[in-house]
């Protein structure tokens, strides 16, 4: 007698034990997404396709259909048992205890045994990479993402997939390894062609590229792609992600040197995050948005605006914000000096950056030797600024930001033409 779910876990089970995909075990007697729908459980095969399915594993029927009630009884009790701690873990990641929440999902990876815990498995760990964030473990966080992505589970679902790759590809953005975050974060984007084009799994794997096409210098692709975000953007269900497209998309005109209508483009994104909603991220795009009009708008305007989303900015990350954060915030601040004219306040800045920099991407480490530079020249100190520029073109080389690597060599060799005055 075929009793589902017990048949579709059975049939799962042995189909991964053997490495055959769902496509693979179809053959051409049956669909692939029958096969899913019958291991789901939502749909029970008659005798004659049971008896096809046991042929392919190369079975006995008996295998497939005959009663384990101690054995799904041992199952279901361990499963509660594992869901049980991963509610544990997310009410201690909800007050704050990240460190204890991440060893207790560390321990459901050993509590889980063989395909029919995959699931829950999946959840726990990915649960896992997102509390590694939050603690800035960037290093164990990309192990642990790198696990997943390996998975038979995210391998075979583009939403899981699409998942695993973007958040991999910010993890790489994070620890400046831009040309991987970029390979990672187009191969996240092609999983998803299936999807709409408004699923939020595709949405934030094309935000996670448009980053770090800009991040990379690529502002040809950069460009292309906040086209396709920007015609989208209203027909995007979430709020919070329609802000977060906006966001994406202004950044992208300003490095296109288009700051008033990348200024319009932050306004909506202001509109749609909004600080009652996620502290965090408000925070973020001030901290972003003024840093942006300050580099590529050199109008008075724009250098009071800044200084006002700073001073949010400030107010807010020093409530919500994680150490890069705060580090990120100093570099506005620190141009925000420059735009004034203080080169000690600039100078007093980075060094504070870079006293806690153990956690700094080379990109935002690069910038801060750029700040540094600029600051020396401002101050007339032309061999400081002479090694500063220096240093930040090589960490920007090493991080793979070369925009901003030949802007270091540019005003570098601009410099050595002037001489000393």
């Amino acid at each position: 007698m075929i009793e589902q779910p017990a048949f579709g876990r059975r049939l799962r089970q042995l189909r991964v034990q053997r490495g055959l995909s769902q496509s693979e075990l179809a053959g051409d007697e049956v669909s692939a997404s029958y096969v899913s729908r019958v291991e789901s459980g939502r749909r029970s095969p008659n005798e004659l396709i049971a008896a096809f399915f046991a042929r392919r594993l190369d079975v006995p029927l008996e295998a497939l259909t005959s009663p384990d009630s101690q054995g799904d009884v041992g199952q279901r009790s361990r499963r509660l048992d594992i869901a049980g701690r991963l509610l544990e873990a997310r009410a201690l990641r909800k007050d704050g205890e990240f460190a204890d929440a991440a060893e207790l999902l560390r321990g459901i990876g050993a509590a889980a045994t063989g395909q029919t815990d995959e699931d829950v498995l999946w959840e726990a760990t990915w649960e896992l990479a997102d509390v590694l964030r939050e603690l800035g473990d960037t290093a164990e966080e990309h192990t642990v993402l790198t696990g997943l992505a390996e998975t038979a589970l995210s391998q075979e679902t583009p939403r899981l997939a699409a998942r695993v790759g973007t958040a991999l590809a910010e993890n790489l953005r994070r620890q400046g390894r831009l040309g991987e975050a970029v390979r990672t974060a187009e191969h996240a984007v092609s999983v998803t062609v299936t999807l709409p084009l408004t699923a939020h799994e595709r949405v934030r794997a094309m935000l996670t590229l448009i980053n770090s096409y800009g991040d990379s210098g690529e502002l040809a692709n950069m460009a292309s792609l906040a086209a396709t975000l920007q015609e989208i953007a209203e027909d995007i269900p979430s709020r919070q992600l329609r802000g977060q497209v906006y966001w994406a998309v202004g950044s992208a005109r300003f490095l296109c040197n288009r700051p008033q209508e990348a200024v319009q483009l932050h306004e909506r994104a202001f509109d749609s995050l909004r600080p009652e909603a996620n502290l965090a991220a408000w925070a973020r795009l001030c901290r972003a948005s003024a840093a942006l009009r300050l580099e590529h708008d050199a109008s008075d305007d724009a250098t009071g605006a800044a200084a006002a989303l700073l001073v949010r900015a400030r107010q807010a990350l020093e409530l919500v914000g994680r150490a890069d954060d705060l580090a990120e915030l100093m570099l506005a601040e620190a141009q925000l000096e420059l735009r004034r004219g203080r080169p000690k306040e600039v100078l007093r800045l980075t060094a504070a950056v870079r006293d806690g920099a153990g956690e700094l991407p080379l990109a935002a480490l690069g910038q801060c030797h750029l700040l540094s530079a600029r600051a020396h020249a401002l101050a007339g100190d032309t061999a400081a600024a002479g090694d500063s520029y220096r240093h930040a073109a090589e960490v920007l080389d090493r991080a793979g930001a070369y925009r901003k690597s030949s802007e270091a060599w540019r005003q570098l060799s601009e410099l050595l033409a002037a001489g000393p005055e």
